[in-house]
């Protein structure tokens, strides 16, 4: 498979991590260190996928997920949510904010794998 996945993420090995696992699986892949990054590169229109961490620095992924929403609302780009943070809030923040698929860190490759391939083949 094939497409531009951007994954936002403050921690450099988990951003490493995950750039090096899409990129075997065939995906060009893009990174942003901080929720104003991940919001500047995220409106571009050159990325089909996001990839968000929940906590990060300027704009958490919540709100680059509802940012997102509210600039592409004809054609919603695909947003998933990767995340330590289990707690209800957290969860249901995502969910109002019309996050389309939602894993939990440490990421299993396996499951990240099938959720990327269900995204990018709607």
């Amino acid at each position: 498979m094939t497409g531009r996945i951007l994954v936002a993420d403050d921690d450099p090995a988990s951003a490493e991590l995950l750039t090096y696992f899409l990129e075997s699986e065939g995906f060009s892949v893009s990174t942003a260190p901080d929720g104003n990054r991940a919001l500047d590169m995220g409106t571009s229109g050159e990325f089909q996928l996001v990839i968000l961490d929940v906590h990060m620095p300027m704009y958490d992924g919540i709100e680059v997920l509802q940012m997102l929403r509210k600039r592409y609302v004809r054609r919603p780009i695909k947003v998933m949510a990767l995340t330590g943070d289990l707690s209800d809030e957290v969860r249901q923040s995502l969910e109002t904010g019309g996050v389309d698929s939602f894993l939990t860190k440490p990421v299993d490759l396996a499951l990240l794998r099938e959720e990327v391939n269900r995204l990018m083949a709607v």
